[in-house]
């Protein structure tokens, strides 16, 4: 008996070994880098020389030299003797000892301060360390100040002087415009002075104890006739000019979402928190769709730098990666200026992550939930790895050795030029069995998050800013959800279906396990002139998704004869993502030039490991209907498709490089702005595949009925050659794609304000790109050519930006920027393959460049702080546009292909508008609605497209040739979403806080196609969503309750019938389109019409539109638990 195969290999092993490495040397030098800098910090150099002085001379002159303040109550001052020493270069703790070697006071250094105290009330102290406690403990009763110095367009002001007035306490704000205080409790009198600004002072800044205090400060140019004023305001007056400064003065249209609002919400990644934003929606929550321009239309950057993407056969990312609680904020640009990456037509999502905290934190969370259609139900699935929970593979997936061979000519008996069967027996043993197939039914698990983060920022020399800093963040997702097809009529599928019988269904569930680790470490160095930054960030994610449908076949529809039950197919893909980004980054003021840099590598691996494709058929028994997996018929080319287990390996890098330089000048007292700047990105991708057929000589009567899928690999020693099981791969199902290219720019950009009211930002971009492709190899026996029609390298992209402000907070924006998309590197490849998602084969036909006009106009008002109330208009023009194309020209039966190809060009003409308003207008006096806000944007568009179709001829010689047809009648684009709506109610009280979102999408357009029964809408959906949050032990710690997709809205699509229209003429005519054949009938139109059941043609039907796909994700509750320390 031929023995089961399992080839095992080392790959956890290899995996947990370079993990420990790493973290084992990331916590070594992060340690080594903590304890350089506390030593540093403590290891002041002192050099006194005194007779007989006050101890306050004393504590005068050693803050001058150190940069620490002294903490004292003055009662207890004049309890003090006078001092008398002599030391050169002493070190701090050592001066300080012997100063208080006979005086009744002790003192404590802290990280910013000396506190000073009597002996009497407290232990011996010498240093941090007495008693056990901690510098954070004996600190706790000194506040803090800490915000930003910024111009009036937002811009950080670096080297500005900010004084104390009541202790002349000074400090010199950092390169990005920080400053720090630590300070006792009380009310304060800030100064902040620079050169060509007036002076300001803001009175009235109360400092707490153990509190924050964040104040940014905007200061104004200054003019001849008053630039010896000291303009005077109160702190809450000039932490409202601030906001206001940030807010308002961008240079473009921008949206975003900060960290606080994304905590508001229950959602868990990034990819759930975009929708949230004016003017976007997603697609399943992980792609966005910007004002309507499809996912391809729009970048991701983190940290400043393009990420690749995560889609292999198109240009996307799936933000679902990026877990929310590793996110400062994320900024949505939907207009371009010329340093910016132009590659986006919707908008450039940025998402941006803590670099130098303002405060030192440790936090620790932990949550879990429950779905209501996942939690406790049968889950379908694989055999699990032992360590899939982490994310890793235990190799148990490993079934495919390198260097296999050709087995498509094996034929059983003494066939001539066939493939030797001790080849065949050979190959299948290197392969090993198929133990880990065939579908097992576990119990969903309620999900579980785990995240631990941790903050650091020590003070190197107060005086002069100068600080270091760092972030850490570890995080962890396991999540287990069952999505409920209730229909499902595309693709494979069988589209018609008999009104009166509620058995005619194809039905099924996709089944999802996925777990997430997230790590981050960012660690920075500022000046007044200067910032090193370092950010990383690294996700590993392991997603397994099994798709299994019960229904019929699109060829072999539901009758009461030969196929009275239905097939069920399963699709199984494992997939283990790695995404590692690594950036190095800095800002450098010198004199009137600000240089900043930054060099950067990404690297994104997927690889799909042992995905099966697998068909079971009915066997009906005299009681019941058994279902048995086969395998394929060897005499099919590639098997058919109907057993198959695959691997496919995508491997991108990303090098990219920066250098921009700023230079300030003024004209007419109006302060101005020079920018220039390089960027370079080379890009290299590959994409490898290996596809092993499992088929068999047998007929379907015979053996396999009765043997579970698990144990054919007993059977794969071939001692029955026409009816053994055996792997066939041919040469077309072993090979790789390979493709680079290198992007090249060069930017000019003026930054002009003109008689105070008027800014103009302009310039142009001028880009190059090279594609080379390296290898472009095909995965089936047929596949259309690819043509790769972009010639141009060179785009110059200009770009204007106006806003006149003709009152103090409100803004009239007019814009136009020129941008490009590119096509990935993928998107020009010869390789197709089933796309689960279309529920088609996707096939590429080769893209080129699609080049855009951006137009732009908003008003915006700010009547108060985080207040916001915003209308605005835009309008797009595409030049070759790349479109999913739904089209059944190749099999001439089914739908069952999908193209990605350029129609001719597009536009898009669109409105959005914006309110976020606090409810403390009613009643002032009324803490809970002070401290509600009312929050809302809709966006609405409309796009139309002309439309081009592929046409293939031989030449004369013979030779495949294809050419284009323009289609005259016009459609909407793929991808728009004509309606999206987005409301909130967010109350946040002392201790309970509340918030309520609704989020709305029209219908959207799937899959476009040159007739409406090609064309594939989704319909509209409403979700809703709620969380409670309670806030106890004194803020640190926080109960957070989600809900979330409360009414269980599902997602529904659907194609317009051919039963929904009728011809409008007899007479053809060449190259007649859709629209000049048909029109729709009564009561029917382009949107969905469910229609009426009739026998009109002596049989049931349904007279409506085709409801092709249903899918329910359940309700969502969630608790979490987080404490600060």
């Amino acid at each position: 008996m031929y023995k089961k195969y399992t080839q095992k290999k080392g790959g956890w092993n290899s995996h947990v070994r370079k993990l420990l490495r790493m973290t084992k040397l990331t916590s070594f030098f992060l340690l080594v880098g903590m304890l350089q800098v506390n030593a540093a910090a403590i290891a002041q150099k002192i050099s006194l020389s005194e007779k007989n002085a006050s101890l306050a001379k004393v504590f005068k002159k050693i803050s001058r030299q150190t940069g620490y303040g002294f903490m004292i109550e003055g009662a207890i001052l004049k309890a003090a003797k006078p001092v008398s020493l002599t030391v050169e270069n002493g070190e701090l703790e050592a001066v300080l000892t012997t100063i208080f070697k006979d005086q009744p006071l002790k003192f404590t250094i802290g990280e910013q301060a000396v506190i000073v105290s009597k002996k009497a009330n407290l232990t011996p102290l010498n240093t941090i360390r007495n008693n056990g406690k901690s510098p954070n403990m004996i600190l706790q009763q000194l506040g803090r100040i800490s915000g930003k110095i910024v111009d009036d367009r937002g811009e950080p002001l670096a080297g500005a002087s900010v004084k104390i007035m009541q202790t002349n306490n000074q400090r010199q704000s950092s390169v990005d415009g920080s400053y720090n205080f630590s300070i006792a409790p009380g009310s304060y009198t800030i100064e902040v002075s620079y050169i060509s600004f007036q002076t300001k002072r803001i009175t009235e800044v109360l400092v707490k104890e153990g509190e924050l205090t964040q104040l940014t400060i905007a200061l104004s140019a200054a003019i001849n006739e008053v630039s010896g004023v000291v303009v005077t305001g109160s702190f809450k007056k000039e932490s409202v000019a601030g906001l206001y400064a940030r807010q308002k003065n961008a240079a473009t249209v921008t949206d975003g979402i900060s960290a606080e609002q994304i905590a508001a919400t229950p959602d868990r990644n990034i990819g759930e928190s975009l929708k949230r934003i004016t003017g976007l929606s997603t697609t399943d929550d992980k792609n966005v769709v910007v004002r309507g321009a499809a996912e391809r239309y729009n970048m991701a950057q983190l940290d400043g730098i393009l990420l690749p993407s995560t889609t292999v056969m198109s240009r996307n990312f799936d933000f679902s990666i990026v877990p929310t609680n590793l996110v400062e904020s994320v900024v949505v640009s939907k207009s371009a200026t010329p340093d910016m990456n132009a590659g986006f037509a919707g908008g450039l999502v940025q998402v941006n992550t803590i670099s130098i905290p303002q405060s030192n934190f440790l936090s620790f969370s932990l949550g879990s939930s429950y779905n209501s259609r996942s939690t406790g139900k049968d889950f379908y699935g694989y055999q699990r790895g032992k360590y899939d929970y982490l994310g890793f593979d235990d190799g148990s997936r490993n079934h495919f050795p390198e260097g296999l061979n050709d087995m498509s000519n094996f034929r059983p008996g003494n066939a001539p030029n066939s493939t030797p069967v001790a080849e065949v027996i050979e190959q299948n043993r290197r392969i090993g069995g198929t133990e880990r197939l065939g579908s097992r039914v576990f119990k969903a698990a309620p999900s579980q998050n785990y995240q631990f983060s941790i903050g650091r920022i020590y003070d190197l020399s107060q005086q002069r800013g100068n600080k270091f800093g760092f972030v850490g963040s570890v995080s962890y997702r396991n999540t287990q959800s069952i999505d409920d097809i209730t229909n499902i009529r595309r693709g494979n599928w069988s589209v018609v279906e008999n009104p009166e019988d509620p058995n005619d269904l194809n039905t099924g569930g996709i089944y999802s396990f996925n777990t997430t680790l997230g790590t981050m470490l960012n660690a920075g160095y500022r000046d007044g002139k200067h910032q090193i930054t370092s950010n990383n960030f690294y996700s590993r994610v392991f997603s397994e998704q099994m798709e299994r449908i019960t229904g019929w076949t699109f060829s072999e529809p539901k009758d009461e004869s030969t196929y009275r039950h239905p097939v069920i197919r399963e699709d199984d893909r494992p997939v283990f993502t790695n995404l590692l980004q690594n950036k190095l980054s800095g800002e450098h003021v010198l004199g009137r030039v600000k240089l900043d840099w930054n060099v950067a590598r990404v690297t994104s691996h997927s690889e799909e490991l042992d995905a099966v494709t697998a068909l079971l058929m009915p066997e009906e028994l005299a009681n019941e209907v058994r279902y048995n997996y086969i395998p394929g018929q060897a005499t099919t080319s590639g098997g058919g498709g109907v057993a198959q287990r695959d691997k496919y390996v995508y491997s991108e890098r990303n090098l990219t490089a920066g250098l921009n330089a700023t230079f300030d000048f003024n004209i007419y007292n109006q302060k101005q702005s020079l920018k220039a700047g390089l960027y370079h990105l080379d890009r290299h991708a590959s994409y490898e595949w290996t596809i092993l057929p499992i088929v068999s000589f047998a007929t379907l009567a015979d053996p396999y009925k009765d043997r579970p899928l698990q144990e054919w690999g007993n059977d794969m020693g071939m001692e029955n050659p026409s009816k053994d099981p055996f792997y066939m791969p041919s040469s077309y199902h072993q090979d790789k794609y390979e493709g680079k290219d290198v992007n090249r720019a060069g930017y000019l950009m003026m930054d002009n304000k003109i008689a105070g009211k008027l800014r103009m930002v302009w310039g142009a971009r001028y880009e190059y790109l090279r594609y080379d492709s390296l290898q472009n190899s095909m995965n089936m026996q047929w596949t259309p050519e690819v043509t790769l029609r972009d010639s141009v390298r060179w785009r110059l992209l200009p770009s204007a930006h106006l806003t006149y402000t003709p009152i103090d907070d409100f803004n009239i924006r007019v814009s136009y920027a020129k941008t490009v998309v590119r096509p990935s590197l993928m998107d020009n490849s010869r390789f197709s393959r089933y796309n689960a998602y279309l529920g088609r084969m996707q096939v590429n036909l080769g893209l080129e460049s699609t080049a855009i006009d951006n137009f732009d106009v908003k008003l915006e008002w700010f009547p108060n702080p985080g207040d916001i109330l915003s209308i605005g208009a835009f309008y797009k023009y595409f030049d070759k546009p790349a479109e999913f194309y739904g089209t059944n020209s190749i099999s001439g039966t089914d739908r069952l292909y999908v193209f990605t190809n350029n129609s001719d060009w597009g536009k898009i003409r669109g409105m959005e508008m914006e309110f976020r308003k606090s409810l403390g207008f009613i009643a002032p006096e009324v803490g809970v609605l002070r401290n509600t806000t009312l929050s809302g944007n809709i966006t609405l568009l409309k796009s139309e497209v002309r439309s081009r179709e592929l046409r293939y001829e031989q030449d004369d010689a013979g030779n495949q040739v294809s050419y284009y047809i323009y289609l005259r009648n016009k459609r909407p684009l793929y991808g728009q979403v004509p309606l999206t709506l987005n409301g909130g109610l967010n109350y946040t009280g002392k201790h309970l806080g509340f918030n309520v979102t609704f989020n709305h999408m029209g219908y959207k357009t799937f899959i476009t196609g040159v007739s409406p029964n090609l064309v594939e809408y989704e319909r509209p959906r409403s979700q809703l969503d709620a969380q409670v949050t309670y806030r106890f032990f004194h803020d640190k710690a926080q109960f957070k309750l989600n809900m979330s997709n409360l009414t269980d809205a599902p997602y529904r699509f659907f194609v317009n019938s051919g039963k929904t229209y009728e011809l409008k003429t007899d007479e053809f005519k060449v190259d007649q389109e859709w629209h000049d054949m048909y029109k729709y009938k009564f009561g029917f139109t382009d949107k969905f019409e469910e229609g009426y059941s009739t026998k009109e043609n002596g049989y049931p039907e349904q007279i409506g539109d085709d409801q092709s796909f249903t899918r329910y994700i359940g309700r969502s509750f969630s608790l979490s638990l987080s404490y600060n320390f």
